[in-house]
């Protein structure tokens, strides 16, 4: 396994020079000429597994929010959220990507997959793509001929967890490059029949006010995950049922309002035991009463004792 680690500082410049590699057009809207100054900070690893695959992961906190577009045919790429959230775009389908959710994405020259990356919050992704070759190996057809197309998925649970902990635990190069490999053909297993399989009709579409009412709720629990949330109060923060609420925020957002507040409170205990929070600190600042049931749902989430985290700081 080849690994090349980028700087740790991104600023509009090397974001560039990166699309210009991979395709991607960058666009960071808050900078204008600023080009040196850092947009994200973090690491991306790049790893080429063999088999025609080539692994991206990504650790990066968004200092400035970016959009992208994607300017030449992908074969395949398989993405996973493993923190934060994304917007994407292909032609007029729209999905937020977030915590534990993939997208399988085939493109082809006419249509390009266009993202958002929020500022404030820090990403972790994995990006597996596949060559020409190895899908013409697999018998899957070229997306030139079938056109473009994304669709979201939830990755089997263990999968999940073996990603996480083979990132905050890695083993020596080789048998690292062995157990990536590994993961990414599992990757491969579950997203293939999704990217070949048709496009989905359209979603139900919300009207724009009430998608905008949808997003204060949506706001309020990524702003103040540690707060005792209540599906009625929440409804009247969206000026809706408390039933329309539980209808209509996972057509928004992929999750239910208790699955979203979940992730984001998980995600914030994660960001204090990186930064050296003890298990005890970090179950009660991100709203758990008890540090046993945060054990065991963090553990459920990232595949990994919260302690290990916490030694590792």
């Amino acid at each position: 396994m080849n690994a090349a680690s980028a700087v740790r500082q991104h600023t509009a410049r090397d974001l560039q020079a990166y699309g210009r590699r991979y395709g991607i057009e960058y666009r960071v809207p808050t900078l204008h000429a600023r080009a040196e100054e850092p947009v994200v900070r973090g690491e991306v690893h790049e790893m080429a597994l063999g088999q025609g695959m080539e692994l991206v992961a990504s650790n990066v906190e968004v200092l400035h929010r970016y959009d992208s577009r994607s300017r030449v045919p992908s074969p395949l790429s398989i993405v996973v959220m493993l923190e934060g959230r994304a917007e994407v775009r292909l032609a007029d389908r729209t999905l937020a990507l977030t915590p534990g959710t993939a997208l399988s994405v085939r493109l082809d020259s006419r249509h390009g997959l266009e993202a958002t990356q929020p500022a404030g919050q820090r990403i972790r992704a994995l990006t597996l793509g596949l060559s020409e070759a190895r899908l013409a190996e697999l018998g899957a057809a070229s997306a030139s001929d079938e056109g473009s197309r994304m669709h979201a998925w939830q990755p089997p649970a263990p999968l999940l967890q073996g990603l996480e902990q083979a990132l905050v635990a890695p083993l020596p190069s080789r048998a690292q490059g062995l157990l990536m490999e590994g993961l990414g053909l599992q990757l491969l297993a579950h997203g293939l029949p999704l990217a070949m399989a048709p496009e989905p009709g359209p979603p139900a579409r919300l009207p724009p006010g009430e998608y905008q009412r949808l997003e204060r709720v949506r706001a309020t629990l990524e702003k103040t995950p540690a707060a005792e949330h209540r599906l009625e109060t929440l409804a009247r923060l969206a000026a809706m049922s408390p039933a329309s609420l539980r209808r209509k925020f996972p057509a928004a957002f992929g999750r239910s309002v208790f699955d979203y507040l979940r992730d984001c409170r998980l995600s914030l205990a994660h960001d204090y035991l990186c930064h050296g929070y003890s298990v005890q600190q970090a179950a009660h600042f991100c709203g758990y009463r008890h540090a046993s049931n945060f054990a065991t749902a963090f553990r459920r989430r990232y595949g990994v004792a919260p302690s290990s985290l916490h030694h590792h700081a």
